[in-house]
């Protein structure tokens, strides 16, 4: 072989190597973003399951109040249920009900919930509902007070920051389940109309087109000078997971990182084996780490429960788990 051949060859390795260190090197740096990593407090983290069906959960976290800690958790198209407690814990046995017969509309579940000067934001069905004054009192007293563009715009994640409410949703169709193929970024000063869209497709989980992922049930933190998206994703014949993303700026397209969250299909006596989704993300002082409140399925029945006053028949059964972030952060961090 000739010196030519030889450089040439080098060269051609070279590259080949620069290229390969740039694509695995980049795969790697997202992978091992702190944020994607999540785990369960204790093996069965069912916050109750004596409630029946009991889903779509939107957590405040108030540290200036006498109980810093509300949830409400949606359970049929009548009531929704509210607690609080004074300490977070995963397990509803440290919290209060505060009712079981708690009122904001007519509708099987709540999106999500948002608290701005004194006022909270409770997104469902392309309807905006407030309330000012204490939770404890306010069953029934929620006002429809504006509205979204749901058809645009679903199953929705409310974030606001600086003068601007921020709703990430479900946009597009996705032919294998009801997400949609991107979320949706709009945005509104007054979080109740004048709804503007940023951008159609601010995560898209078929950057090559097509329709092969669906994304929905968005919801937004933003940590150590980074905005995370965590959200569901579904494929045909592949059921629920919570995916991270990340981005610089709200205005900016968000990057995949990776699976957040996965249900354990091999644990067929426990309530996450076969999806989890639906993710309502908030930072909790005293564990000085995130916390997710997620759906959890269970699909072969077993641990199963009563679920006759919920509506869903079979075995299919839901649940809410909390799960905790792997990293800590102290609260100056944030």
């Amino acid at each position: 072989m000739n010196i030519n051949s030889r450089i040439l060859i080098c060269g051609w390795l070279f590259v080949m190597g620069s290229v390969s260190f740039w694509v695995y090197g980049k795969k790697d740096s997202t992978v091992k973003d702190p944020w994607v990593g999540w785990h369960r407090p204790v093996d069965d983290n069912v916050f109750t399951s004596t409630k029946g069906n009991n889903h779509d959960s939107v957590l405040f976290v108030e540290p200036e109040q006498d109980y810093p800690y509300y949830l409400i958790i949606s359970h049929t198209p009548q009531y929704a249920h509210l607690w609080r407690s004074k300490k977070f814990s995963w397990s509803s046995a440290d919290w209060e009900l505060v009712t079981d017969q708690y009122k904001i509309g007519n509708f099987y579940e709540y999106d999500d919930g948002v608290k701005v000067d004194g006022v909270y934001y409770i997104y469902e069905g392309g309807k905006v509902y407030t309330y000012s004054g204490p939770l404890e009192k306010s069953s029934g007293k929620w006002k429809v007070s504006g509205s979204f563009p749901h058809k645009k715009c679903d199953d929705i994640g409310i974030f606001y920051e600086n003068g601007l409410f921020h709703m990430f949703g479900e946009h597009g169709h996705f032919p294998h389940g009801p997400d949609g193929t991107s979320l949706a970024h709009f945005t509104s000063r007054t979080g109740l109309g004048d709804w503007e869209m940023v951008n159609p497709k601010t995560v898209d989980p078929n950057p090559n087109g097509g329709h092969k992922y669906g994304v929905g049930d968005a919801t937004i933190a933003k940590i150590q000078g980074n905005y995370y998206i965590f959200c569901d994703r579904e494929s045909q014949g592949s059921p629920y997971k919570v995916t991270a993303w990340r981005s610089k700026s709200l205005m900016e397209p968000f990057e995949y990182l990776g699976l957040a969250i996965t249900p354990r299909s091999d644990e067929v006596d426990d309530w996450d084996n076969f999806r989890i989704q639906d993710p309502d993300i908030a930072f909790i002082p005293e564990l000085n780490r995130y916390v997710m409140t997620c759906n959890m399925m269970d699909k072969d029945g077993n641990p199963g429960g009563d679920f006759s006053r919920s509506g869903l028949k079979g075995k299919d059964t839901r649940v809410i788990g909390v799960f905790y972030s792997d990293k800590k952060l102290k609260r100056k961090e944030k």
